[in-house]
C-alpha cells in the first residue's frame, strides 16, 4: 500500500562504496594496549553493520616496544579472526621513539562480529630470558586505527530488525536519526515522536544519539517518517488514507539500501498508538508492516527501577550486570584486570555507611610450587580496597563475604578520610578485579616454557545496596547531567511535565527530542508517560517535576527565580541581555571553594550566541523541580545539545551560562532536600559540617536528661521517705 506513494520519485541509485574509520580510543578508551610477557595477548573487537559487507581495511599501527628486546627473534603476530594477517618486526634501531606500520586486512575474513589478535612473541636481549620478565613488552598507542572498506546491503524490510538499521549495536559511532515531522503538527503529535526518538534512544548504551527534524525533505539516509491524514510531508501526498495504527518499513525512492520507517496514524490519537506500540512492543514485530489494535498498561512503574540502573531492593548477582560471561574472565601470561560497571541512583545515600555486603566468587590458575605472593586485589572506582592472599595453600576456587567500605558522598569527617581507601558512592561506578599470580623464578640460564594463567569472578558473586535510604540537595544540574535526575527517577516519566511552545520550530523539536532521549540513554527505558503541554497550567504541574524548553523559554512562560535571574536572556534587535547578580563562588577550578570568586552586579548587552539551564524549587509543588533550558536564538540551541552530550561533566550547580567556547556553573539562590532519612541520620547529616552547635545540642541533651533524671529520682526518694515515715507511725 506505502511503496506506491513513492513510484513518482527517481530511482536512481548513488555509488554505494564508503570508507570507515575508527581510532583504537573509540574502540577501548583512553588507554593504550599492553603486551606484557612472551605470549601475552591482546584483542580487538568490532562488528560489522547489518546493512553493510567489509570488503577488506588497513591497520595504522602506532606502537613502541621494550628497548630490551631481542631483535633477531621477537615480533608480533597480528590476526584477523583466528587468521594471520601479518608479522610486526622488531627494529632494535628505533627503539627510543614510536614506530609506525600498516597492514592490509582480506576482506574473506571478515564477519558479523570480528576480533583482531595482537600476540607479543619476545625475548629479551639477555643471554638468558625469562617469558615473564618485566622488561618484555610491547605497546600500542590509542592512536592506532582500523580503516574499514564497506558496501551497503540491501535487507529486507522486516520489522523483526529494529532498531536496525536504524540503530546498529555493532556501529561504534556516535547516533544521528533523522525525524521527517510534518510542519503543522501539534504538541500531540511532537509528542509520539518523541516517543519513537525514545524507542531508539533506549538502545544506544555509552553513544551519543541526536534526532535532526526535517519537515518536507526526505533525508539521504535511514530515517523515521511520520504522517497522518490531515498532516503529512509533501512527498507522502500520494499516500492512501491511514485508516488505523501503522508501522510499516520500505525502501527509500532513491536508493534502495536505505530504509524508512513510517509511523502512521488516521489522526494524532491513533498516531499516539502506534508510537507506544513501537515501543512497548516491538519484539512482537515482523514482516514489512504492523498495525496495533489496543494498548494496556500492565503495571505502574516503580521509582529507580531503571533498567540500566542497579537495583537498590535486593542483592544483584554480576552476571546481571555484564553483557556475558566472558566479561568476567580473564587470561594470559599477565592477567588483564576483570571490571565490572554499575550505575547507582544519584540520591541513594551512602554518607557515613561503613560497608556495603559483598559476596565474592572466583577461580584461578593453582599458583606455582613454593610461591606465597599471589593476591586478588579488589578496586572500586579506582580505589584500592582489599586483597586477598591465593598462594598454593588455597584451593583454585574460594569464596569470600565480606564488606565494602564506603566513604560517604558528602562526608565531612577527616578521620573517614585517612581510613583505608574504600568506596566512594557515585552514580557511574567500576568494580575491578586484579588477579596476581606468582611465578618462581628458574634457575640461572635454566629453560622455562611460558604459563598461560586463567582468572575468572563467578557471575554469582554478588553486590548489595538494599537498605540505604534516598536523599539528595537540590538543585543540582550535575546529577541531570549524569542520569537525569529528578526526571529519570520514574523510568517513564510519569511523574515529569515538559512545557514548551504550542508551536515549537524544527529546532526547538530537536531540542525536545535529544533533551528526552538524553534522559532515556541513561535510564535505558523508552519515556512515553510524560505530559507535554504548552502553558504553566498548574492543575497539570501539581506534584511534577517539570522541563521547560525552547527560545527564551523562562521569559515565554514568565518564570521567576534567583537562577534564573543569574543567566536569564531576551533577545532585543540583535542584541542579548543579560543580568549577573551573586555572592557566591562560581563552581569551576578554585572557585568552588566558598568566597574564591568575586561579588558581581552587572547589566549587559551583547552580541553572540548564548544559552543557559537553570534549576529551582517548583513554586507549585514542594520539593518538586523545575529545569529550564533556555537558547537565546534558534541558532543557540545547538549549544545546549552539546553541553548535554559532550560536555556533561562541566554542568553543575543550579545555574549554567553557555557560551560557543565555555560553561560556567553557578550555585545560586535556596535549596532545598529531596527524599527522606531516618530522624538520628537527619539530624546527624544536616549538623555535621557543624561541630559547635553539635556540641552545644550534645550538652543540652545531656543536660536535659540530667535535669529529668534528677527529678525522677527526687521524687522516687520522696515517695519512699513518705512510706517510711507511714510505716513508722504504725
Amino acid at each position: 500500500m506505502i511503496s506506491t506513494a513513492f513510484a513518482a520519485e527517481s530511482n536512481e541509485k548513488v555509488n554505494p562504496n564508503m570508507s570507515l574509520e575508527y581510532t583504537f580510543e573509540d574502540i577501548t578508551g583512553e588507554s593504550s594496549i599492553q603486551l606484557k610477557g612472551n605470549q601475552s595477548t591482546a584483542y580487538l573487537g568490532f562488528g560489522s553493520r547489518l546493512d553493510q559487507v567489509i570488503t577488506g581495511g588497513n591497520l595504522r599501527l602506532e606502537f613502541l616496544p621494550s628497548p630490551a628486546l631481542r631483535a633477531s627473534v621477537s615480533h608480533v603476530r597480528v590476526f584477523l579472526n583466528n587468521e594471520l594477517m601479518d608479522v610486526v618486526e622488531f627494529n632494535k634501531a628505533s627503539t627510543t621513539r614510536k614506530e609506525m606500520k600498516q597492514i592490509a586486512l582480506d576482506g574473506r575474513f571478515f564477519k558479523n562480529y570480528n576480533q583482531i589478535k595482537f600476540e607479543l612473541i619476545g625475548r629479551i636481549d639477555a643471554q638468558c630470558s625469562d617469558g615473564s620478565d618485566p622488561a618484555l613488552w610491547w605497546e600500542l598507542s590509542s592512536a592506532s586505527s582500523i580503516q574499514l572498506d564497506v558496501q551497503p546491503l540491501e535487507i529486507a524490510n522486516e520489522l523483526s530488525l529494529l532498531p536496525a538499521p536504524f540503530f546498529d549495536t555493532r556501529d561504534l559511532h556516535d547516533v544521528s536519526i533523522p525525524m521527517v515531522v510534518p510542519r503543522d503538527f501539534s504538541l500531540s503529535g511532537v509528542h509520539s515522536v518523541s516517543v519513537v526518538a525514545n524507542y531508539f534512544a533506549s538502545h544506544v548504551k555509552w553513544r551519543d544519539i541526536t534526532f535532526p527534524v526535517y519537515d518536507d525533505q526526505l533525508p539521504d539516509r535511514h530515517a523515521i517518517v511520520f504522517a497522518s491524514n490531515k498532516n503529512r510531508p509533501l512527498f507522502l501526498k500520494d499516500l492512501p488514507e491511514i485508516t488505523r495504527p501503522t508501522i510499516q518499513m520500505v525502501s527509500h525512492p532513491r536508493n534502495p539500501h536505505i530504509k524508512l520507517l513510517l509511523v502512521l496514524g488516521a489522526n494524532e490519537q491513533q498516531l499516539s498508538m502506534a508510537a507506544k506500540g513501537l515501543a512497548a512492543s516491538n519484539q512482537l514485530m515482523s514482516g514489512e508492516v504492523a498495525y496495533v489494535h489496543e494498548l494496556k498498561n500492565l503495571k505502574a512503574r516503580q521509582p529507580y527501577d531503571a533498567p540500566n540502573w542497579l537495583p537498590t531492593n535486593r542483592a544483584v548477582r554480576l552476571s546481571e550486570l555484564v553483557e556475558g560471561g566472558y566479561q568476567l574472565e580473564s587470561q594470559g601470561v599477565n592477567l588483564s584486570p576483570i571490571k565490572v560497571d554499575f550505575t547507582l541512583p544519584p540520591d541513594l545515600f551512602t554518607w557515613n555507611a561503613k560497608s556495603i555486603p559483598m559476596k565474592l566468587n572466583y577461580r584461578h590458575s593453582p599458583p606455582q610450587e613454593g610461591t606465597s605472593s599471589s593476591k586478588l586485589s579488589v578496586a572500586v572506582n579506582e580505589r584500592f580496597v582489599k586483597a586477598f592472599s591465593l598462594d598454593s595453600g588455597q584451593t583454585s576456587k574460594e569464596q569470600r563475604v565480606w564488606r565494602i567500605p564506603v566513604l560517604g558522598t558528602e562526608s565531612f569527617s577527616a578521620h573517614e578520610s585517612l581510613n583505608v581507601p574504600g568506596f566512594k558512592a557515585a552514580t557511574q561506578n567500576t568494580l575491578g578485579f586484579t588477579f596476581q599470580l606468582a611465578q618462581s623464578t628458574a634457575a640461572e640460564c635454566e629453560g622455562s616454557s611460558t604459563t598461560i594463567q586463567y582468572a575468572a569472578i563467578d557471575g554469582n558473586s554478588s553486590v548489595d545496596f538494599s537498605g540505604f535510604p534516598h536523599y539528595i540537595q537540590m538543585p543540582n544540574n550535575q546529577v541531570f547531567a549524569s542520569s537525569g535526575f529528578p526526571y529519570s527517577r520514574m523510568a517513564d516519566l510519569s511523574e515529569t511535565a515538559i512545557v514548551m511552545s504550542g508551536e515549537p520550530s524544527p529546532k526547538e523539536v530537536e531540542l525536545l527530542l535529544d533533551t528526552v532521549g538524553f534522559i532515556t540513554k541513561k535510564t535505558g527505558l523508552p519515556a512515553y508517560q510524560y505530559k507535554l503541554i504548552d502553558s504553566w497550567d498548574t492543575a497539570v504541574l501539581h506534584d511534577k517535576d517539570v522541563l521547560v524548553l525552547g527560545v527564551q523559554s523562562a521569559t515565554r512562560f514568565g518564570l521567576n527565580s534567583d537562577s534564573l535571574a543569574y543567566v536569564n536572556s531576551s533577545e532585543d534587535g540583535q542584541f542579548m541581555t543579560a543580568t549577573l547578580s551573586s555572592d557566591e563562588g562560581v563552581l569551576n577550578g578554585f572557585g568552588k571553594l566558598a568566597g574564591r570568586a568575586p561579588t558581581v552586579s552587572a547589566h549587559l548587552s551583547t552580541r553572540g550566541e548564548f544559552a543557559s539551564m537553570a534549576s529551582f524549587e517548583s513554586p507549585i509543588s514542594a520539593l518538586r523541580t523545575v529545569t529550564v533550558l533556555s537558547a537565546r536564538n534558534e541558532q543557540s540551541i545547538p549549544l545546549l545539545q552539546s553541553a548535554l552530550n559532550k560536555n556533561s561533566a562541566e554542568l553543575a550547580g543550579s545555574a549554567v551560562a553557555i557560551t560557543k567556547y565555555d560553561i560556567n556553573s553557578y550555585q545560586i539562590g535556596s535549596q532545598y532536600f529531596v527524599g527522606s532519612l531516618p530522624l538520628f541520620d537527619l539530624v546527624w547529616y544536616h549538623f555535621s559540617d557543624r561541630p559547635v552547635i553539635m556540641v552545644i545540642v550534645a550538652l543540652l541533651l545531656v543536660l536535659g536528661f540530667t535535669l529529668l533524671m534528677w527529678r525522677v529520682l527526687k521524687r522516687y526518694a520522696s515517695r519512699r521517705l513518705k512510706h517510711s515515715l507511714g510505716h513508722n507511725d504504725e
